[in-house]
């Protein structure tokens, strides 16, 4: 009982002794409460607009908004977290003053009484201020025509999260004033602890992207899943956008007690001349020195490599930073610029250390990039050929804002693994051997996820020209549970498909609704799943799609035409919302019977690409494709689209066009049967000749004079297919580059 009184006595006196900290904190929260919120609330006023309800309803959100953890209002965090900083210091401050150090530890009172009351000050203090400012909060609120009972629940929320991870701040600052010696050492100290973790899980991050060619950026790793969080900022930021979930509170919890029980260890330990110098402990000095400049070698390195991309810059870097941070880390530890370079023992073992690190991943000496495991140590593998990063998974990810964890990595499981391995050799052959477009024609970014035995998933990521495997890619694609899992709209319902069916057209995005008829929309829904299940990535390559099929659950169109607004499906805005996009799965021409059945339902698939629209066509190719020497002149022959797109932005100025016009009817049919939109993204995989080809529409405003001259002002950009280029165009364009030749 006596020492219960003696703690709450001291206690009091410690309050009184912090009464500067009271008046300040107080000063801050009431701005940023009850007088914030009195200046907010009684801005939403009735009109004939607005009902009294209406305005009730909105001032409600904006109490709760103010009073709840996780909101837009972010001024309560950043007051507790800048309280946590000053009380942490000040708190524990006179450990830092040697006559202060002295008297306290002279009077009759154990180290472990001061040390609770200091912590019991520590955060009482924030906690009965921030209680009062939110009960005067209420009050406003109340004034207002707010109902205290419906915010009270995100008040009490708000008020225990904001002082769960305040305590976790401070706890943390109070841990860096006990390990040093001076505020300006705490100060440094409590930074180091905020942030160090997190850098260095970012740093190595950045050395695997750098050196890596393979290397997933979604790679599960031990610095991204634990070291990157082992920080108060990681467990406040992520409380603070994503939610105050039971994990998260007792994982704030017990680093509360971890790392108040190593500060009562360290100060029960911690010697009263230690005051004034910047380590209170000596045996942490070496420790901490090699951790820091071993990273600030490593970044040194970085910085000066992404420079120039070369091994003399990236050694020079590591030792830049070894240097530099090793002579800084000596000055604030001795307080003498004359001990710059002491140490040099420590200093060679960390820039040791730092090259070591940074030459292993220069010259791979883990062979990362050739790593592929047999086939007796998978379990099971998936592959993203990255050809279809337009599907939707679901419509919750979109409109709350999830991460694509469902992707086809995670849901493609593939029984034939020897071709997903198959595709990886190629890729790392590809590595090495370094080829171009003048070897093949496709080329794609994929992603491989192998699933050992033990249940540990290995990620690589290959950039390769798909040509050498493709019969190993097709027989990936074509395997009807991978193409479910890429596709999954391809599982619905067909009569829950067809109930939100609709069909877009290419060029112009008209969407046109399916007829109510429902035995009509479930047959095309039939005919579109068989025929996708028969398309094969090598057929992908030869034809662009003439529309699009939306395909959509119940629930998912509900989500989204909740979240734009909409009711009525006949809407413009529903019709063109990109929320849907993900959704609408391209229609090829090969896809016969899907466009008879549509046909059947009024609606004419590539309307807008027949021969009938286009009163003429503008075709223009590069003289360089058509030189006798074509290993050496030929940019861009046998690319994808995605490829010619980049390339002709970059081809040399100097080379010339050759353009070509062509209005008889037959000529136009032929040339439109093998044109591609340029922005028909649904199929990426498509290739693309040397000619590019912008058809000039029947009753375009350009006068005839003004398309002879630049066609039209090429309303239309698109491009000729690889392999589908009307033999009368090539010997057009052949004799053409003769004439121009004959003329140079």
């Amino acid at each position: 009982m006596t020492l219960r009184r003696l703690y709450f006595k001291m206690l009091w006196e410690d309050v009184k002794r912090k009464l500067w900290a009271v008046a300040l904190l107080g000063l801050a929260l009431f701005f940023a409460l009850p007088v914030g919120m009195a200046m907010v609330l009684p801005s939403y006023q009735p009109n004939e607009y607005t009902t009294m309800e209406e305005v009730i309803e909105r001032r409600t959100g904006n109490v709760m908004s103010m009073l709840d953890f996780g909101t837009n209002y972010h001024v309560i965090l950043l007051a507790l977290f800048v309280a946590a900083l000053v009380m942490g210091i000040s708190t524990f401050s006179y450990l830092h003053n040697k006559k202060q150090i002295d008297f306290y530890h002279s009077l009759p009172v154990k180290r472990e009484l001061w040390f609770a009351v200091h912590i019991g000050t520590g955060i009482l203090i924030p906690a009965g201020i921030y209680l009062i400012s939110a009960a005067l909060s209420l009050v406003v609120a109340g004034v207002n025509g707010v109902s205290a009972a419906a915010v009270l629940p995100a008040a009490v929320h708000g008020f225990f999260s904001h002082m769960l991870y305040y305590s976790l701040t401070y706890i943390t600052v109070v841990l860096a004033v006990i390990m040093t010696g001076t505020r300006l050492a705490a100060v440094l100290g409590s930074v180091v602890f905020f942030v160090y973790c997190p850098m260095l899980s970012g740093l190595v991050e950045s050395f695997y992207f750098t050196f890596f060619k393979t290397y997933y950026y979604r790679t599960p790793s031990l610095w991204k899943n634990v070291i990157a969080k082992i920080s108060p900022i990681y467990g406040v930021s992520s409380a603070w956008s994503d939610g105050v979930s039971m994990g998260r509170v007792l994982w704030a919890l017990g680093a509360i007690l971890l790392i108040g029980g190593l500060s009562f260890f360290l100060y029960l330990r911690r010697p009263s001349e230690a005051a004034g110098r910047t380590m209170a402990f000596d045996k942490s000095k070496g420790f901490i020195k090699v951790l820091l400049v071993v990273a600030s070698g490593m970044a040194g390195g970085l910085f000066f490599y992404a420079i120039r991309e070369t091994l003399p810059w990236l050694v020079f870097g590591v030792i830049v930073g070894v240097v530099i941070s090793h002579c800084v880390i000596e000055v604030i530890y001795c307080l003498d610029f004359k001990k710059l370079f002491c140490h040099e023992k420590t200093m060679a073992v960390c820039m040791t250390a730092a090259l070591l690190v940074a030459l292993s991943f220069y010259f791979d000496f883990f062979r990362f990039d050739a790593y592929v495991p047999s086939d007796s140590q998978i379990s099971y593998s998936s592959i993203d050929f990255g050809e279809d990063s337009w599907v939707s998974y679901s419509s919750a990810q979109m409109v709350y804002g999830y991460s694509e964890e469902e992707g086809i990595l995670e849901r493609g499981r593939i029984a034939n693994t020897e071709a997903v391995l198959g595709i990886a050799r190629e890729g790392i052959r590809q590595l090495g051997e370094g080829q171009t477009s003048r070897d093949y024609d496709n080329w794609c970014n994929i992603t491989v996820c192998y699933t050992l035995k033990g249940g540990r998933k290995v990620y690589r990521c290959y950039a390769l020209y798909l040509d050498p495997v493709m019969d190993l890619a097709d027989a990936i694609y074509m395997d009807p549970e991978y193409k479910k899992a890429l596709y999954p709209s391809l599982e619905l319902d067909p009569a829950e498909a067809a109930r939100n069916m609709a069909f877009k057209q290419m060029i112009t995005e008209e969407t046109f609704l399916l007829p109510e008829d429902a035995k009509k929309r479930e047959a095309v829904i039939a005919a579109y799943q068989q025929e996708v299940s028969e398309l094969s990535m090598s057929d992908r390559e030869k034809e662009g799609p003439v529309g699009e099929l939306l395909l959509i659950s119940d629930e998912d169109d509900g989500l989204i035409r909740e979240t734009i607004g909409v009711k009525n499906r006949e809407s413009l805005r529903y019709r063109r919302s990109y929320w849907y996009d993900g959704y609408f799965y391209p229609v090829y021409p090969s896809f016969t019977k899907t466009i008879a059945l549509l046909a059947d339902c009024g609606i004419t698939a590539g309307e807008p690409l027949k021969a009938e629209n286009y009163k003429g066509i503008q075709v223009v190719a590069y003289r360089s494709s058509f030189e006798e020497d074509k290993e050496e002149a030929k940019p861009l022959e046998g690319t994808s689209e995605k490829e010619l797109m980049e390339t002709t932005e970059e081809v040399d100025e100097q080379t010339d066009e050759l353009v070509m016009f062509y209005t008889d009817p037959e000529e136009i049919r032929a040339i439109m049967e093998g044109y591609s939109v340029y922005h028909s993204s649904k199929n990426s995989m498509l290739l693309a000749s040397e000619y590019r080809a912008y058809p000039i529409p029947v009753g375009n405003m350009a006068t005839d004079a003004d398309w002879e001259r630049d066609g039209g002002n090429r309303t239309m950009n698109g491009f000729l297919i690889q392999g589908k280029v009307p033999e009368f165009v090539v010997e057009d364009f052949r004799e053409l580059a003769k004439e121009e030749k004959k003329k140079d």
